[in-house]
């Protein structure tokens, strides 16, 4: 696995010491009030995160003290203001993709599971479990480092992974610890039981399936019997769905059981770390999908039509269709809900929806719409004779974002629509734009500047300034690092930065020799990334991904493939020595040289603010202690080059 970009060097990056990151927050805070910005947001899935040493269970998760840690300080070195958290359902180890996953349940595999030693969690498992999972990993640590072990966490039948095995010992625990002594489990029993109440609707449901895909040995439930098959379908008369439901809970009450206790441990978790980032004044945007999981079909098949799928026009296929193969509501059964909030004609697939944004916006600060073209222009498919066919469906108007804007009120989610954010991609979503435009931000990325991704572009086709939120790339672009190989889109790109900002990437230079003694080629494409960087903060609303912050190679995912490095990429254990060890070899994101350029881009008149964010930038760039604790020393002991200060100058 490549991890080091283009180096053979063994010289770590300079980290600030304490006193040099109180100033240089001040300094990041005031050249982006300069620049307008509102908001910075960090594009994060769970995988991406480390994980504590000792600790590496072969996946990582936001819901860890470590990740607490490690956002701390990503906001420290970026501002970042708001994270945009990717989905976080169940997955399967075959399928990994967390677009794939569930929308109401939460995936078991990113529990921390060292949480659940500690006695809030009644020490539902020792440490010493926690370290053997570690301890006793039989594949290549390093690369486990920088990349997820999904066959490690949910195992080839996800059931006998090491995920699953230490959340069985700890249900285990939890309901055979009968003793008055231990009081966390008694109040966690009751908060389970509040759980349960909450979210009978989709929560029993899971459980269920969950049950019957142990008993046929598949989640397929065309292998199971009729009854089973339409267990929640109106087609099935009440009495005899009431009896088989009992019938399963009695046969199967502890996977049903244990199902509800991991799905109260995950949520317990995720609200923590709301809160968490909440007071660290870090909005939380969810990812919420377009469709649905297999279980939630199963559970709510009335509201979906046979043979119905999601896709996109593809000129370059010979049916001129992206086949998707997921699973489309039945759009005849969404009904009618009003600008104004009434609902009272929704039928049941606008029902499922409402109850869908529901949770979304009772879990998150606001959510980011998956595919939300789809749902004014909606583009359908079939299956005749094995081959696709289009299915025209009419235009949906509003009607499905005025489902959503009911469940923001119904979850009682007081934060603005314009944390609802839009991903409206592919050739049919030109309407769904136009009637959203300005509404509800949309999501771009400079990658396709040549497509008219970019500020100044976007802004002449009528967006306003806090209309859109731009990133150099996303999940599915490539890594900006690869991009600055591709001498092709450079040119191109480098020609939009002359023209629509007068801005020239050779003015962009450091003094260090680090980067002097590179050859012109290798000052090109560095030069070439900071301006990408920049490029994102001449707007008031920016985003970028943990591999292009930290200046890795590796790309998220390779949209329209199944290969086992897709959803897998992670951030090391030793993230503070990475990232400045990155920044010193001209990779990742040195913010206040990105900060610079967007000034110079913007024209911003303030030369003494543009040169201590130049100042900082090198002191980024050199060599020297690779932590802040080794810098805090050499800073004590009279030993770095240059100590940067910072006072008020804006």
């Amino acid at each position: 696995m490549k991890i080091y970009n283009n180096t053979n060097s063994l010289l770590f990056g300079r980290a600030l010491s304490t006193p040099e990151k109180s100033g240089y927050k001040r300094l990041i805070y005031d050249a982006k009030k300069a620049l307008g910005t509102k908001d910075t947001s960090a594009i994060i899935f769970d995988f991406n995160v480390p994980s504590a040493k000792g600790s590496n269970t072969g996946i990582g998760t936001t819901f860890s003290d470590y990740a607490r840690n490690f956002i701390t300080f990503i906001k420290d070195m970026t501002g970042i203001t708001s994270i945009q958290l990717q989905p976080q359902g169940k997955i399967t180890h075959g399928n990994p993709s967390p677009y794939s996953g569930t929308n109401f349940a939460l995936g078991e595999h990113i529990i921390d599971l060292k949480k659940l030693s500690t006695p809030q969690y009644g020490e539902l498992i020792t440490k010493t479990t926690i370290g053997n999972i570690d301890n006793l990993y039989n594949g290549d640590k390093t690369a486990r480092e920088f990349k997820t072990d999904y066959l490690a966490v949910l195992g080839a039948n996800n059931i006998n992974g090491a995920q699953k095995k230490a959340l069985r010992l700890a249900y285990n625990n939890f309901i055979g610890r009968t003793s008055s002594t231990y009081f966390d489990i008694w109040k966690m029993r009751a908060e389970l039981q509040k759980f349960k109440i909450k979210n009978k609707d989709w929560l029993e449901k899971e459980a269920m399936f969950s049950a019957l895909k142990q008993h046929y040995g598949t989640p397929d439930i065309t292998k199971w019997e009729e009854t089973d098959r339409n267990l929640y379908s109106e087609k099935t008369p009440k009495e005899t769905r009431e009896k088989r439901i009992q019938e399963i809970k009695k046969q199967h009450r502890d996977i049903i059981d244990f199902e509800y206790f991991t799905q109260y441990i995950a949520d317990k978790q995720q609200k923590e770390s709301r809160n968490f980032l909440n007071f660290n004044n870090i909005a939380l945007y969810g990812d919420c999908l377009l469709g649905f999981s297999k279980s939630e079909i199963w559970g709510n098949i009335d509201c979906f039509r046979d043979n119905l799928y999601y896709g996109g026009p593809d000129p370059n296929s010979e049916n001129g269709i992206q086949t998707w193969r997921l699973r489309a509501l039945n759009y005849d059964l969404i009904g009618e809900c009003s600008q104004e909030g009434d609902c009272s004609k929704l039928k049941s697939a606008g029902k499922l929806l409402l109850q869908k944004f529901k949770i979304f916006f009772e879990r998150y600060d606001g959510i980011r719409l998956d595919a939300a073209w789809q749902f004014i222009t909606p583009f359908l498919y079939e299956y005749k004779n094995s081959i696709p066919s289009q299915v025209k469906t009419p235009e949906m108007d509003m009607t499905i974002f005025n489902i959503m804007k009911t469940a923001k009120l119904q979850a009682e989610n007081q934060n603005p629509d314009s944390s609802i954010m839009l991903e409206l991609v592919g050739l049919s979503s030109q309407r769904s734009k136009e009637k959203t435009l300005n509404k509800y931000p949309h999501l771009y990325t400079t990658a396709y500047s040549e497509y008219g991704e970019n500020p100044k572009q976007l802004e002449e086709r009528g967006y306003k300034k806090s209309g859109y939120y731009i990133g150099v790339s996303n999940h599915d672009n490539d890594s900006l690092n690869n991009l600055s190989r591709n001498h092709q889109k450079r040119e191109l790109h480098t020609k939009g930065f002359k023209d629509n900002y007068d801005f020239d990437i050779e003015k962009i230079n450091f003094a260090v020799n680090n980067y002097t003694a590179q050859s012109q080629e290798y000052k090109n494409a560095e030069n070439f990334r900071t301006a990408k960087f920049g490029e994102i903060f001449t707007s008031p609303n920016q985003f970028f991904t943990l591999p292009d912050m930290f200046g890795m190679s590796e790309r998220i995912n390779t949209s329209g493939q199944v290969n086992d490095k897709n959803w897998t990429v992670r951030i090391p254990t030793d993230y503070e020595n990475f990232y400045f060890s990155q920044l010193q070899k001209g990779y990742g994101l040195n913010l206040p040289k990105a900060l610079a350029v967007a000034m110079e881009m913007n024209k911003i008149q303030n030369p003494e603010l543009i040169k201590k964010c130049n100042e900082a930038a090198e002191i980024l760039r050199e060599e020297g202690p690779s932590t802040q604790a080794e810098a805090d020393k050499a800073l004590k002991d009279g030993k770095l080059r240059k100590v940067f200060k910072y006072e008020f100058i804006l």
